[in-house]
């Protein structure tokens, strides 16, 4: 094949998303991923996702947002509570000077939604269909090959192949990472009373439960519990399990339907050593993972997207060569630290939270009456959490 700018491995929400901004610039790009762009729908498959204000900023920037803004959920109120202690926080645009905290979305409704804007901004036959078997690199490019045998070859390759990243495997790139012993409920419901553009965050000992509102009375539903009882709940009949999830929450949505599939998945973090390699970047979940209290993996990896494309895009706007270890360098170095620093503050607060020793409570039912007593403190967590990672 001929030599493109960039070859993205993994059509996921990263790889798209990139890919399309990358497009935008005028790179020329290739997705290469297992499944073909037409095995893609809307259909939920229960997971949904909360885009917080900087990822909306870089998807504005990047073009994205025309295509993003129709399946989005505006949240407008955020209440966090601590069912052990019994304090709360509440956060409100009229208090902290913003308008939307974050955008409610569906997990498969995103990526079809990405899927379709890089087919409209790539050039015909972008998307690759194939698995990565090797890689080759000289000089002046990288050559990925694929269990065809056929090879990919470009200026740079970027890894979006998610937490079991085959790219990063094959540069030996080494990941720190750790078990929580606990696994993610998700599912969407539909419920009697308006969820008023709220999310909704329970912190309990077993791990948090998360309400996400979605476009009409749906809400997304992240349910956190020691992994066994994650799997024996997902296994309920439904009247069950919504049973279960009304107490959990105080009935503040009303009578509940199941709305999709019931999605189980063990929770972990992990960090890659490095993000670069020689003509190599990873960027979202082959880069890092994180538990997902406060809605911030996702995030961590817009904000690597962002970063990486507004390099590339200068590179080519100086006639740079994309794969320059310079230009690698400096995207490593904005964004490794920021995202090793919320690693370890989600680990924190998931273990300060998920638990019921008597210090513990007491520690967190001090933070949450101070965030939501001192103005400037609440404004300053407000802006660290509305960040794109």
């Amino acid at each position: 094949m001929d030599a493109v700018d960039v070859v993205i491995v993994g059509a996921g929400h990263a790889g798209l998303w990139l890919g399309s901004g990358l497009g935008r610039a005028g790179l020329a790009v290739r997705i290469v991923d297992p499944d073909p762009p037409d095995a893609l729908d809307d259909a939920s498959d229960g997971r949904t996702l909360a885009l917080l204000g900087g990822s909306r900023r870089v998807a504005e920037g990047m073009g994205l947002w025309p295509a993003l803004a129709p399946i989005a959920q505006p949240v407008t109120r955020v209440e966090v509570r601590d069912a052990a202690s019994g304090s709360s926080v509440l956060y409100t645009p009229a208090e902290l000077g913003v308008g939307t905290f974050a955008w409610g979305v569906e997990n498969r409704p995103l990526r079809s939604a990405l899927a379709r804007d890089f087919l409209a901004v790539a050039a015909s036959g972008a998307w690759v269909q194939g698995r990565v078997s090797g890689l080759r690199r000289s000089t002046d490019a990288i050559s990925i090959g694929l269990d065809d045998g056929r090879s990919l070859v470009a200026a740079l390759a970027i890894g979006a192949d998610g937490r079991s990243s085959r790219l990063r495997d094959l540069l030996r790139i080494p990941l720190e990472r750790h078990g929580y012993g606990q696994a993610a409920i998700a599912l969407v419901v539909a419920h009697e009373r308006p969820h008023g553009d709220t999310v909704r965050e329970r912190l309990r000992p077993s791990g948090p439960l998360a309400l996400l509102p979605l476009a009409g009375r749906r809400c997304g539903v992240t349910w956190v519990e020691a992994e066994a009882d994650a799997r024996r709940l997902a296994r309920l009949p439904a009247n069950e399990l919504l049973a279960i999830l009304d107490r959990e929450t105080g009935g503040v949505l009303g009578g509940l339907v199941l709305a999709s599939p019931v999605a189980v998945w063990p929770l972990g973090a992990q960090h890659a050593r490095r993000y670069v390699a020689p003509r190599v970047a990873l960027v979202g979940d082959a880069a890092h993972g994180v538990h997902p209290i406060h809605a911030q993996g996702f995030n961590m990896g817009v904000a690597d997207i962002g970063v990486l494309a507004d390099l590339l895009a200068g590179a080519r706007a100086q006639g740079r060569d994309p794969g320059d270890p310079g230009l690698l360098l400096a995207y490593e170095r904005a964004r490794w630290w920021d995202n090793e620093r919320r690693l370890r503050l989600t680990d924190g607060l998931n273990r300060l939270f998920s638990n019921d020793i008597a210090p513990a409570r007491a520690l967190r039912g001090a933070m949450l009456r101070a965030l939501n007593s001192i103005p400037p403190l609440k404004a300053l967590a407000v802006r660290q959490g509305m960040r794109a990672g």
